[in-house]
């Protein structure tokens, strides 16, 4: 097999026009030279080189080998260049995954301060619901992900993956601010079989922590008033706010809307509804200096600065 070290001695000799000159300037011994100019003639069954009064020439075999092997060393620092520039990039880059609460509201302040602090990083936000989430990470496309929310039953996280609850989340009951919905001050678990309810869709943690918390205070999840099921977080605080219904949502999601006097939070007697914040990354992938200080970021609650 043909190697680059071959082709840039065997090119070296040509330019020199001697064997020891070209082992000069390669820093390698003249023995060295004259063993891997003997392998090439033995791959290609040929003589490459002669001796002359002048030194060493090369033979007309010889010089289609020089024309090739500069065309090959060449592509070779060039495919090296690039796949230095892409493993230097890839250590300054993450993906991150996160579910519509945690990365709609919460983590975009913190890759901000995460690079203030270091303005090389590239951090690239993915979000979906909990399910696709946690199939991007298991397929290797992300580097940690954060979701909201109870893991989903039917999702096996085998011993590499390591969890870490960093926070909690309250759902809220919201309503719109007028109308006959925004007339009620506050409601009880048994007005849900009636009022009508606006619910994420299945996969979503914010709809998988509603299921398990229901059967509560006499009521089951299929009693519930479902009118709709929304993927999006702002189509469901539209339809809230122009009427259509209520909805169970993070606190955090209407913070907004809520101070702008669009929606309002309605007590809710008979349940509470809390959803973890669960970071997840790999226990034995090694990771980059960069990771390793985002996982740490993460974890504190002074420097996440969730918004």
């Amino acid at each position: 097999m043909l190697s680059l070290e071959q082709l840039e001695m065997f090119c070296a000799v040509v330019r020199s026009g001697s064997m020891s000159r070209a082992a000069a300037l390669l820093h390698v011994s003249q023995p060295a030279i004259s063993q891997q100019i003997r392998a090439l003639e033995a791959e290609f069954g040929t003589q490459l080189l002669v001796r002359t009064h002048r030194g060493v020439e090369p033979t007309p075999a010889g010089d289609a080998l020089v024309r090739y092997a500069r065309r090959i060393l060449v592509l070779g620092r060039s495919l090296r260049a690039e796949i230095e520039a892409l493993r230097e990039a890839a250590a300054h880059r993450l993906v991150v995954g996160a579910t519509p609460v945690i990365g709609g509201y919460a983590l975009p302040c913190t890759i901000y301060l995460f690079r203030r602090r270091y303005p090389d990083a590239r951090i690239d936000l993915v979000i979906a619901n909990t399910t696709e989430v946690l199939q991007r990470l298991q397929d290797g496309l992300l580097h940690m992900a954060v979701i909201e929310g109870p893991l989903p039953s039917d999702v096996s996280l085998q011993d590499h993956w390591a969890t870490q609850v960093l926070t909690e989340d309250t759902l809220v009951l919201v309503t719109p601010a007028k109308g006959p919905l925004a007339e009620k001050e506050r409601f009880h678990v048994q007005d849900l079989r009636e009022v009508p309810l606006i619910l994420r869709e299945k996969g979503s943690g914010t709809r998988r922590a509603i299921e398990e918390r229901f059967p509560t205070g006499g009521v089951a999840f299929e009693d519930l008033n479902v009118v709709m099921e929304l993927s999006s977080l702002e189509a469901i605080k539209t339809s809230v706010e122009a009427g259509h219904g209520v909805a169970l949502l993070s606190r955090w999601t209407v913070r907004k809307e809520v101070h702008a006097g669009a929606l309002r939070i309605a007590p809710l007697d008979g349940v509470t509804i809390r959803l973890p914040w669960t970071l997840i990354y790999s226990r034995t992938q090694s990771r980059t200096p960069l990771e390793r200080q985002f996982l740490r970021t993460l974890r504190s609650p002074t420097e996440r600065g969730f918004c």
